[in-house]
Parts: C-alpha cells; sequence; structure tokens
C-alpha cells in the first residue's frame, strides 16, 4: 500500500512539473508577425506628388551587434531572474515584406527590377519586457540608417529612421512582444518614406544601372584589329585590386549594404591577380567575406 501511495505521489509531482509555466531563465521564442496597436491609418507618411509614380527597390541587411542574429531582447521575471527573447524566422525578409506592404498602402510602389534603390540596415531591433506584481511593460525600439542609390553605386541621399513602441501586458506573452515591435517598425517605416531629404532626392534623381559585363567575343570570329581594340578598351577599363579596393571602401562609408557590393565588384574588371599584400590591405580595410570573393572571381 505505501509503494502504491509512493508511486501515486511521484506521478503526481511529475504532471505537475510537466504542467508547470516556464522559468524566467528560459528562453522566450516568438515569431514575426506584423500586429501593431495602433488603429488602421493612424501612422501614415505624405507623400510629395511624383514619388507614387517612381517605383523603388527596398533592400534590408541585418548589421546589428548581437551574438547570435535570433536575439532580438530580453525580460526579467518576478526576482533578478532574466531570460532573452529570440524569433524563430529571417528578420530581413519579415522586414522587407512588412515595409513595403506599409509603402504601398501609403502610395509607394515597389519594384525589385527598379534601379532606384532604397537600402536600410538594421542596427537596432530590440524588445523588454519589464515584469512586476502587476504584470508587464514592454517596450521595443527600432533603428534602421538608410542609403538612397542606384544599381551603378551613386548615393542620392542617407539618413537614419528610428521607432518605439510601449504596451502593458502578461509576463512572458509572445503576442505583447509583437505587438510593441510592430508599433516600433511601422513608426520607423513611416519615418523614412516621409522623409523630406528622401523625397527631394527620389524626385530628383536620375538613376543608372549597373554597369554591364565586358562582352568576351570569340578570338577565332573577330577580325585582329577589332580583337587588338576590345583589348585595348578592356584594359583601360581595368582595375588593380588597390584601385578596386579604394571604390569599394569609398562606397562602404556610404552606407551600401554587402550584397549591392558584391553586384557591383562582380562587374567589374580586374588587371591583376591578388598578392598576399593585396588580401591583407582587403581584409584591414573591414570588406565583407563575400564581396572579396567575387573580385577574386573576377581577377585573372
Amino acid at each position: 500500500m505505501r509503494a502504491m501511495r509512493l508511486a501515486g505521489a511521484i506521478s503526481i509531482g511529475v504532471l505537475a512539473l510537466a504542467l508547470a509555466p516556464a522559468h524566467a531563465g528560459d528562453d522566450l521564442i516568438i515569431p514575426l508577425k506584423f500586429i501593431p496597436t495602433s488603429r488602421p491609418g493612424s501612422v501614415t507618411a505624405a507623400l510629395r506628388e511624383g514619388i507614387s509614380n517612381k517605383p523603388i527597390a527596398v533592400a534590408f541587411e541585418d548589421v546589428r551587434q548581437v551574438k547570435s542574429k535570433d536575439l532580438i531582447g530580453e525580460g526579467t521575471g518576478a526576482g533578478d531572474d532574466t531570460f532573452r527573447i529570440r524569433f524563430a524566422g529571417h528578420l530581413p525578409g519579415f522586414l522587407k515584406t512588412t515595409v513595403q506592404d506599409r509603402f504601398g498602402t501609403w502610395g509607394v510602389q515597389t519594384n525589385e527590377t527598379s534601379n532606384l534603390v532604397l537600402l536600410v540596415k538594421v542596427t537596432r531591433f530590440h524588445v523588454r519586457e519589464t515584469h512586476a506584481f502587476y504584470g508587464s511593460v514592454f517596450t521595443a525600439e527600432v533603428q534602421f540608417p538608410w542609403t538612397l542609390v542606384d544599381r551603378a553605386g551613386h548615393v542620392f541621399a542617407s539618413g537614419t529612421a528610428m521607432g518605439d513602441g510601449k504596451t502593458k501586458g502578461r509576463w512572458r506573452n509572445p503576442i505583447n512582444c509583437e505587438e510593441v515591435l510592430s508599433d516600433a517598425l511601422q513608426e520607423a517605416a513611416a519615418a523614412i518614406a516621409g522623409d523630406a531629404r528622401l523625397q527631394d532626392a527620389w524626385l530628383a534623381a536620375n538613376p543608372e544601372p549597373a554597369p554591364a559585363p565586358v562582352a568576351k567575343t570569340p578570338v577565332d570570329a573577330a577580325p585582329h584589329s577589332a580583337r587588338g581594340n576590345a583589348k585595348q578598351a578592356k584594359d583601360s577599363a581595368a582595375k588593380t585590386p588597390a584601385q578596386l579596393l579604394a571604390e569599394v571602401t569609398k562606397l562602404r562609408r556610404q552606407q551600401l549594404g554587402t550584397s549591392l557590393l558584391v553586384d557591383y565588384v562582380s562587374r567589374q574588371t580586374i588587371a591583376s591577380a591578388f598578392s598576399a599584400n593585396d588580401l591583407v590591405q582587403w581584409k584591414k580595410a573591414g570588406v565583407p567575406e563575400p564581396v572579396m570573393a567575387a573580385a577574386l572571381k573576377q581577377a585573372p
């Protein structure tokens, strides 16, 4: 009988542990959903005449200095316990889809093939939950440095947009986290689209396409003089690794993202192979590895 009572007590204890709420130290995993608390139409961006008729491409790059890219915040428990807040999904993709949707609501046309590109970097995307006896307070902050460029690498305007959100809710509630992040994201998107400097540059910009790669003429089919002229033109347009590094450094100072730099470098002609010293200089300059890899592919 005692054995049966003991077994029953153990079973009840295991069941209680299984049904118990998560400890404060456990990570909180939230989905990425756009569910702002503001009523529809209350957050908007006023566009100047002509903006709606000039499509633009939108690109996002996550450059947050975090140990793990899925880390977006932290929270506190009843005592000094803390927990991390993570998300399940792809942050740049979520932000791009959401911002393009907001832009469309406000009258902006987006087109992936447009030569005019709005490059947005994510330097802050953060939510914090502060727990108290009456519930929790959720606050969020986002920070988006942006640059208006064309495919050829010309910079027309740049700036930084910020947004924040705050609400009260239940402890470790994913929905409350999503709400404040959505509020902050929508506010920052409206700040970008409504920026007067951006709209002035947007209307005045004459975007150019990315430089076309040099066409290769079959040697046997081209006359000797044509081959000579083509080679001379190609050689004159070719850059040394040091010259290309100077151009890449200039574009990085204008906050161009890795994807655009890779596209730019992939269309260049490099006059000589990379030496060990060239590689060291590119590494010291902080050039992202995908850009270096693209440059090495273009070298003879």
